[in-house]
């Protein structure tokens, strides 16, 4: 073989090989094209199983906080979080497109409303920490000026805007922890309110709050979160205090998880610097005024109030009503600066019961015209009603008088309580019309002997006070220590309160009110009292406390507790009936039983309880002993009309009465 064809042959081999080595190398990287194409094919579909299984899971930040701690014990690695998250800014269009719909909604707050929309944009512009308080803001103003349909609706803003996902408002009220025996209570409301979705939580009545919990609020506006004075676990969403103190999940500080505070209040914020403190007030920046309803607010809001009524009588009652404009008229006559749209509402809901009486009893009504000429009337088919929206509370005012006109003696209480209401009613007059009153205490003392109209009294008082518009229910709560003073540590304090709750807006009575203090000792019924008098303090617009009990013991009680001394300015003594009252009293029992006392027995009858009377027995010329000689007189005429059924059966004779001496 030749040398030429020798190298031939060897590069005929060398380029076959070369041949085989490329065609092993695209196998190769087939292969590996099928492989990455099945790995991706995988990965994509583990991640499609992965998002089915976790999308209805919800971690909370508490739950994402275990996670991270642990992986970090368990990976013995540090996880870096930021200490502040710098949000920046948020769309100045979304925020004008809230200031627009929550000023539509609240009718006269323009101002208002433009500061509340500012205070939520605050922290996106200069950033907040997502695990303490996003703002704190105290929104004051008087009472029917819109506060809260304004946190309501700034709620539902902020959802329908993306900015939060959920649109609830949590609602705090601090009047329900006055006692530092709640602790467990209020830390437990409070985890949830700072826990849950909801981007806003409405704190109210603070005014009424134990001073430890306020505090707790301070430091959650001061620091973003606050640090507890115990440790506590979670069982059942339910805090308990730790036992265990290597627990892993124990809470010992809450903190503000990017909420935002609303402190809402009727008074200035410079007035709330004695509950929270000079550095609260100057920490927030967000104070947001709603004002008195001008002229042209009124006017919108009763257009408003109309068309409501207007339209739900046409859904719900499948009625078209035409609404004459002296209702607006009307309704703006009513209207009270202090109480806002309160004052209108209950009328316009009065007028819509009567639409739906009228659906109920008269067939084939479609079409209803409803006007104001000295009465509200309602004008269908012919035919005209006058519907009954005007406020009973003159009526009531009528019926409270004869009754008291009606009840035997007791003059100069009678008198003391008219001249008080005479002056509660002027009081009410300069307020509306901007002028300073005099204030005044309610609370009053009754003393005397049992059975001297005491507890009559105290329920016409809750009454009177009712209809004259100084109490909002006017119901009576009758209560003794019993009731009050609870058997073990930490029972009084909620037991009390319990009761002040039940009796808010009406008149508290407590009978025997000295043995409420039994000397130093008596840590418990000290307890009582100390929770007494702050809730007459919280709550003096709104509850009237009557204490009544002997004329001595009562003295020597309120010598005993100076606190409670200054605050009842008005002590009435009830006096023990005349031997002729408790006669006249006697006759209105047994008429109000359906009997008549025979003439010739009434002089007897005075005669007797003068006598007993004389006998200066605590338990001697009061009701209670007329209210017994007529039932056991009814119960002798019984025998006596047995052996003669021919006398007459409404009579109580002479002879009926037993008085001992005949």
């Amino acid at each position: 073989m030749t040398k030429h064809e020798e190298k031939e042959k060897m590069m005929n081999e060398l380029f076959s090989k070369r041949r085989s080595f490329s065609n092993i190398y695209n196998d190769s990287v087939d292969v590996l094209k099928d492989t990455e194409s099945e790995l991706n094919r995988i990965l994509l579909q583990n991640q499609k199983d992965l998002e089915e299984m976790t999308k209805d899971f919800n971690y909370s930040d508490e739950d994402l906080k275990k996670l991270k701690s642990d992986i970090e014990r368990d990976f013995n690695i540090s996880i870096d979080t930021p200490e502040t998250v710098v949000l920046g800014k948020a769309s100045k269009e979304v925020f004008d497109n809230i200031y627009r719909d929550l000023s539509e909604t609240i009718i006269g707050q323009d101002g208002a409303c433009k500061a509340f929309t500012t205070a939520f944009r605050r922290p996106y512009v200069v950033g907040s920490d997502p695990q303490k308080i996003r703002n704190s803001i105290i929104l004051y103003g008087s009472n029917g000026t819109g506060r809260h349909q304004m946190v309501d609706t700034m709620g539902t803003l902020l959802k329908k805007y993306g900015l939060s996902v959920s649109s609830e408002v949590y609602y705090l009220d601090m009047a329900r922890y006055q006692s530092s025996s709640q602790e467990v209570l209020f830390l437990q409301d409070l985890y949830v309110a700072l826990s849950g979705k909801n981007p806003i939580v409405l704190i109210e009545n603070f005014e009424e709050a134990s001073p430890i919990f306020n505090r707790m609020l301070a430091e959650l506006v001061l620091e973003g979160n606050c640090v507890l004075s115990k440790r506590y676990t979670l069982k059942n969403n339910q805090l308990i205090e730790a036992t265990n103190t290597l627990s892993g999940d124990v809470i010992d500080h809450l903190g503000g998880n990017d909420k935002v505070l609303v402190f809402v209040s009727e008074k200035n914020p410079t007035k709330l610097m004695d509950i929270f403190g000079k550095s609260f007030i100057d920490h927030i920046e967000d104070k947001v005024k709603t004002d008195k309803l001008d002229e042209e607010a009124l006017v919108r809001i009763i257009d408003q109030l109309i068309e409501s009524l207007v339209q739900r009588c046409s859904q719900q009652l499948e009625m078209e009503v035409e609404i004459d404009h002296s209702i607006n008229d009307y309704l703006k006559s009513i209207y009270e600066p202090n109480d806002g749209i309160d004052s209108l509402s209950p009328t316009v809901k009065k007028i819509y019961n009567e639409m739906v009486d009228i659906a109920l009893k008269h067939d084939d009504v479609n079409k209803v015209k409803i006007t104001h000429d000295e009465t509200i009337r309602a004008i269908f088919n012919e035919t005209s009603i006058d519907l009954n929206v005007i406020d009973d509370s003159k009526a009531e005012r009528e019926e409270i008088q004869k009754e008291l006109d009606e009840i035997v003696g007791l003059d100069d209480v009678k008198n003391y309580l008219l001249s008080l209401e005479n002056l509660l009613k002027i009081n009410q007059i300069r307020k509306q019309k901007g002028l300073k009153t005099n204030e005044i205490s309610k609370h009053m003392i009754f003393t005397g002997n049992p059975g001297t109209g005491k507890t009559t009294i105290a329920r016409l008082v809750s009454r009177m006070m009712k209809a004259c518009g100084i109490l909002k229910q006017g119901q009576l709560v009758e209560v003794t220590r019993a009731d009050l003073v609870g058997k073990y540590v930490g029972h009084t304090a909620p037991l009390t309160m319990s009761v002040i709750q039940s009796a808010l807006g009406g008149v508290l009575f407590i009978d025997e009110a000295y043995s409420l203090y039994r000397g130093k000792d008596d840590s418990f019924g000290l307890e009582a009292i100390d929770t007494l008098v702050k809730a007459m303090e919280d709550h003096r617009d709104d509850l009237i406390v009557i204490l009544a009990g002997y004329t001595k013991e009562m003295k020597e009680f309120l010598e005993a507790n100076s606190g409670l001394k200054s605050r009842f300015a008005n002590i009435i003594e009830f006096s023990d009936y005349t031997g002729e009252e408790l006669m006249l009293i006697a006759k209105s029992i047994a008429k109000g039983k359906d009997y008549v006392i025979a003439d010739d027995a009434l002089r007897p009858l005075q005669d007797y309880f003068t006598l007993i009377q004389a006998q200066n027995d605590p338990n001697s010329g009061n009701g209670r002993l007329a209210r017994n000689l007529v039932e056991d007189a009814i119960l002798n005429q019984s025998k006596r009309l047995l052996e003669n059924p021919d006398a007459q059966m409404n009579v109580l004779e002479r002879q009926d009465f037993r008085l001992g001496n005949e």
